[in-house]
């Protein structure tokens, strides 16, 4: 089967990193191209190479209509796969201006409506409005959690009929592997206070203000330091107020790290502190690489991944004081790790593969 994948580039968020988990595992049975707005990224160093990448040279994911309609024009894949809101309105744009029958597989990654509210990008919000006109004449829009499939069905204003749920995929034995290294941070390795972990891009959905905010009640309770690691647009603002709570010895934002899975490993608890989510990749990386965890109760996925609280506790969002609460129960009372793990089993590569290859074979058939 010839299967296309579009998105506007691989940069270091989640969904970005379960499209090339995805691929990469497709790429083993299949056909795989990779259409990028613009070929940039760090996770193009981890795409297959059996996987061919072609660079649609659009400074913006808009201007890859054009060249995307031509390419399923001559090509004829017999399916292209989308990921982010978007990039999938400009999928659906480009199928229809390619006059061509290529079925589209529309992935939603998060919280449509909580995404719309925060919007900077003229052109995003754009997209987002054109959503009721094209997402109807998807073939199949894929959720990553119940709770991302209500609030895209909420948004749209579209019925459940071509609405599907698949898990991400997360979980490969690379993963494991990786969370076997020495971990990059000093702080990792040297035998010294307790180290608490939070990783994502430091932006406004991963609340890192509160984490660091609860930090400061943890500290003043007990030995422990904070890494942080990311980067992103809150940058300055989170060094700044690890300056201002007198943190600066406690707490370090080194930013990107190629390798998270070997500071989920060992550090003493990794922390979720996202006011919202899809479904969180990175808490699943988390379990996988037998980490113990913590998370905000956020829309959505936490509550899913641990099973309302079973696997670690789950707080308020937005709220330090519980937030800290929850983040000395799981260090005090860590969930036994034979259970973390088994969770993440069901989070693997192959698991979602399968999955996406029964939708394939519905939509090609």
């Amino acid at each position: 089967m010839k299967i296309t994948t579009f998105l506007q580039n691989l940069a270091g968020g989640g969904a970005e990193r379960v499209a090339v988990l995805l691929m990469n595992g497709l790429a083993e049975r299949h056909e795989v191209t990779l259409m990028l707005a613009r070929r940039e990224g760090p996770y193009i160093a981890d795409l297959d190479p059996r996987i061919k990448v072609e660079d649609l040279g659009g400074k913006r994911t808009f201007s890859s209509i054009v060249p995307l309609a031509k390419f399923l024009r001559s090509n004829r894949p017999d399916v292209l796969v989308s990921h982010l809101t978007h990039v999938n309105v400009a999928a659906a744009l480009a199928v229809r201006l390619s006059m061509t029958s290529t079925p589209l597989v529309a992935v939603e990654h998060n919280q449509m409506g909580l995404n719309y509210e925060r919007l900077q990008s003229r052109a995003v919000r754009a997209a987002y409005h054109l959503i009721p006109l094209v997402y109807p004449r998807i073939d199949r829009v894929v959720t990553v959690s119940d709770g991302v499939g209500a609030s895209v069905r909420e948004f749209s204003k579209i019925g459940p009929r071509n609405f599907l749920t698949i898990n991400n995929p997360v979980v490969t034995p690379r993963v494991r592997e990786m969370a076997a290294d020495t971990p990059a941070h000093p702080w990792l390795s040297d035998g010294g206070a307790p180290v608490i972990l939070g990783c994502g891009r430091l932006v406004e959905q991963k609340d890192f203000e509160n984490l660091i905010n609860a930090f400061a009640r943890v500290r003043s309770q007990r030995l422990a330091r904070l890494l942080i690691l990311g980067e992103g647009e809150k940058r300055d603002e989170l060094v700044a107020l690890v300056d201002q709570l007198d943190l600066t010895e406690d707490v370090a934002l080194p930013g990107f790290d190629r390798n998270p899975f070997a500071a989920m490993r060992a550090a003493k608890l990794f922390v979720l502190s996202s006011r919202w989510e899809g479904l969180p990749t990175v808490l699943i990386e988390a379990l996988a690489s037998g980490a113990v965890v913590a998370a905000t109760d956020c829309p959505s996925g936490p509550d899913e991944v641990l099973k309302g609280g079973e696997l670690g506790p789950l707080v308020p969002v937005a709220n330090a004081e519980a937030l800290a609460n929850g983040i000395i129960e799981a260090l005090d009372n860590p969930v036994p790790s034979e259970k973390r793990l088994e969770r993440a089993n069901d989070y693997t590569v192959e698991s979602a593969v399968l999955a996406y290859e029964h939708l394939f074979s519905e939509l090609v058939d």
